[in-house]
């Protein structure tokens, strides 16, 4: 009697038959990503004449059935507005991972396609997709699934009112490479060049420090020496022109982390009790109240941005236990990303107090978002301020700015627009209109 397949027997199987394919990033991936296209819907736009669907029922059966559409339009007569449900071509699809047979792959121009061959049509996509976007056809129980008509969607250039438009993503990620010159290039003159330059430089009489370093200057003290306070408030102008662009695109111990997320192994996370953004104050107010106490720039001895500009040269064999204090609180990128900016940075939480008069924004949504079928600027922000959660609903963030780095990771990773830079006073969000 033969013994009955095992679950090994069947993966082994399905193995032989479709082997996954492992996402492979080369140096190449970094700067100009596979693109990942997709068709953007307009509701305003939109009046709900099924022109689409008629378009492709024809392209999927040969014949005008709007049930075997694989895009269907759905009206909500509460709201009087029309919604489009299609696929969206995710980065990550659900579906691929839910389908038991493997029928459905993404292939390296970024469209996301069924196998009819494979498909036993069960429908396990459609309960793992966001927006149900693999869709049953109700007489022939077979599952449809758009593919963009492998390009050139017909949807897109039939639609009568232009409520569905095509776009192939995006090509250059210009503002990574920007960022990371502009990080390289301020870390060899913070740290190599002007030695001692942001926390402590002096040259005769001119002193220069830090906001932070001011504050406890002026605790210790009980004075205010103007050339030094001059440098910190041209830092506090920048926060309120560009807010926190210093710790995203300046900062040298910012440049260190950076680096060390690209070698650190899976973040372990905070226990929930730590994740309070609002320590950094805390130790911003003990970092002054301790000067006052104590008579000298208390913190000042162990901030890892003045450590990093203190220590080349010679002068950097004799501190080397001021200098351990670096790897001490870049190994926090073992627990999480920019756990320093988040929770504890004194500097961070004066430039965040300052960032409260920036002058722009950053804004994430309207119609060209894909928001629960993309999430990438979640996924890429450094300090863990876009909410994926609320994305996934369909609701557009409401990003902190007193929190964001300005780092630009979200406007340069976002695929679709949807991401841009606003100034504070502007009330719409992109694609909207006023």
């Amino acid at each position: 009697m033969r013994e009955p397949l095992t679950k090994q027997d069947i993966s082994f199987g399905l193995d032989d038959l479709r082997p996954r394919v492992k996402e492979k990033k080369t140096l190449r991936d970094y700067f100009m990503p596979p693109r990942h296209p997709s068709i953007l819907f307009d509701p305003d736009k939109c009046t709900g004449c099924g022109t689409c669907e008629m378009i492709c029922s024809t392209r999927n059966t040969k014949m005008v059935a709007p049930s075997a559409a694989s895009v269907k339009v759905i009206t909500d007569e509460r709201q009087g507005k029309n919604f489009a449900i299609l696929c969206q071509h995710c980065r990550k699809p659900l579906c691929v991972e839910a389908c038991p047979t493997r029928a459905i792959t993404k292939g390296n121009d970024g469209i996301v396609r069924i196998e009819k061959l494979f498909c036993t049509d069960c429908g396990l996509c459609t309960l793992a997709c966001p927006a149900a976007a693999p869709i049953k056809d109700p007489g022939s129980e077979e599952i449809h699934k758009c593919d963009l008509c492998e390009g050139e969607p017909l949807c897109v250039r039939y639609c009568p009112e232009s409520a569905l438009t095509f776009t192939r993503g995006k090509f250059f990620r210009w503002i990574k490479g920007l960022r990371w010159a502009v990080q390289l290039i301020s870390f060899l003159l913070l740290v190599v060049v002007f030695i001692g330059t942001f926390c402590y430089f002096k040259a005769g009489e001119v002193t220069l420090s830090c906001p932070t370093g001011t504050l406890q200057n002026i605790a210790s003290s009980g004075t205010i020496i103007l050339v030094g306070a001059s440098s910190a408030l041209a830092l506090l102008i920048l926060t309120i022109l560009a807010g926190r662009l210093f710790c995203g695109w300046v900062c040298p111990f910012g440049f260190v982390l950076d680096l060390v997320d690209k070698i650190t192994p899976k973040k372990l996370g905070w226990p929930a009790f730590l994740k309070s953004r609002m320590t950094k104050y805390g130790v911003l107010a003990g970092a002054v109240g301790g000067s006052y106490a104590l008579g000298f720039q208390a913190f000042c001895t162990i901030c890892p941005i003045g450590t990093l500009c203190r220590s080349y040269g010679v002068q950097s064999f004799f501190r080397s236990a001021e200098l351990a204090i670096v790897p001490a609180l870049a190994g926090l990128e073992i627990a999480q990303r920019r756990s320093w900016c988040r929770y504890f940075c004194p500097v961070g939480a004066v430039l965040g107090l300052t960032a409260i008069l920036r002058l722009i924004k950053i804004v994430i949504g309207a119609k060209k978002c894909k928001k629960f079928s993309c999430i990438q600027c979640a996924e890429v922000c450094p300090v863990g301020i876009i909410e994926g959660d609320e994305l996934r609903e369909g609701i557009s963030p409401n990003i902190p700015m007193t929190e964001c780095i300005m780092c630009m990771r979200c406007i340069d990773r976002c695929p679709y627009g949807a991401a841009k830079i606003r100034f504070r006073w502007q009330k719409v969000t992109p694609g909207e209109v006023t």
